[in-house]
């Protein structure tokens, strides 16, 4: 699907792990695994994460 690939692409150009991130949402996402709520939860608690990491530094 060509929308795949432009996700893919803008995907690519987050920085570090948020684009690894943002890979495993789409793959999750495409093979139905996990629920709207379930993948919400996991953005806010990588969200969290990445800005308590920023925090220490």
């Amino acid at each position: 699907m060509n929308i795949n690939k432009d996700i893919e692409k803008k995907i690519k150009l987050f920085p570090g792990e948020l684009s690894d991130v943002a890979r495993i949402l789409l793959q999750e996402l495409e093979a139905g695994r996990r629920s709207n709520a379930s993948i919400e939860e996991l953005i806010r608690d990588e969200i969290r994460e990445l800005v308590l990491e920023e925090e220490v530094k």
